[in-house]
């Protein structure tokens, strides 16, 4: 699969925007909530698509090290889900586009009719510590938390690396149609911006219109830009970044996150830590993941899951 740099230069974006929230608690990191996260997914269906191969094993080798991330290290990971989704959409993406247009009109139908169905035990399955039920214990708590209230559930998260993969279907990713794709997401982001409450729940329609949105028009954006004058080269680090968002994504968690939370068990540490924390580990990783590329096409996490 040839490499498209301004999905690189998006997938940076995210990853610098994803390390900012968990790091600055202010009202900047409300504003961007969940708006990484639809980057990394609308990315992910991209992706997918593009390299047209079967990713099973992948999957869940990504799975197997989600749980142990998860209950070692960082309980609002996004892997497993990440890894469910990417078997759900490869078997999809094999039975043509119109497969996965159906798929992602049922998820947006369903959700809130599940949600609706569903909304007691939605309530009950997050405790007082802000942790999920399934954070606790295995069975019906975790199938809930995989497909309807978890950090980054089926319903509705699934539509947007649904929405990716439609992105490519058909003639790709051309000109014309990311130009299409641009001047379409960006009045619908803007609308979703002006209609919508702050306090929308991160797993409604409405939240996922309003970030999907957003993050469908910066792909496209960018896209467009990159096919019409290409990209400038201060963009190569942040693009570098977003070659190793996997690296980074653990990186990050593991090397400062989780130092943090022994110091501040609470999270309740100094803007000015955070601010340091964040402004730090992004000048370190730029240089250090431009380095890395030029002896290696993938960085140390994503060659290992691509063995």
């Amino acid at each position: 699969m040839t490499r498209l740099p301004a999905l690189d230069l998006a997938r940076g974006i995210a990853v610098v925007g994803m390390i900012y929230m968990h790091f600055v608690g202010s009202k900047l990191a409300t504003i961007l909530e969940g708006r990484a996260a639809a980057l990394f997914f609308i990315l992910a269906g991209i992706a997918w698509a593009l390299s047209g191969k079967s990713r099973a094993r992948r999957a869940l080798v990504l799975a197997a090290f989600g749980v142990l991330f998860h209950r070692l290290v960082w309980p609002t990971e996004v892997l497993v889900p990440l890894a469910l989704m990417m078997l759900l959409c490869q078997g999809l993406w094999r039975r043509g586009p119109w497969a996965v247009g159906g798929a992602l009109t049922l998820v947006l139908a369903v959700t809130p009719l599940a949600q609706a169905r569903f909304s007691s035990l939605i309530v009950s399955d997050w405790l007082d510590d802000g942790s999920h039920l399934a954070d606790h214990t295995l069975g019906w708590p975790t199938l809930r938390a995989l497909v309807l209230d978890g950090n980054y559930p089926l319903l509705p998260w699934l539509a947007l690396p649904l929405l990716g993969m439609l992105a490519v279907a058909g003639t790709g990713l051309t000109a014309r149609r990311t130009r299409l794709w641009f001047f379409c997401a960006l009045p619908l982001a803007a609308l979703a911006q002006c209609l919508g409450p702050a306090t929308w729940v991160p797993t409604t329609l409405p939240f996922l219109l309003r970030i999907g949105s957003t993050a469908a028009a910066l792909i496209a954006g960018l896209l467009w830009w990159d096919a019409a004058r290409g990209l400038p080269r201060f963009t190569l680090p942040l693009a570098a970044l977003g070659r190793l968002s996997l690296t980074h994504y653990v990186g990050h968690i593991v090397l400062v996150f989780a130092p943090l939370r022994l110091l501040y068990p609470d999270e309740d540490w100094p803007l000015r830590v955070g601010l340091a924390a964040f402004l730090g580990y992004v000048a370190v990783a730029m240089p250090l993941s431009m380095l890395w590329l030029r002896r290696s096409p993938h960085g140390p996490l994503e060659t290992l899951w691509r063995k």
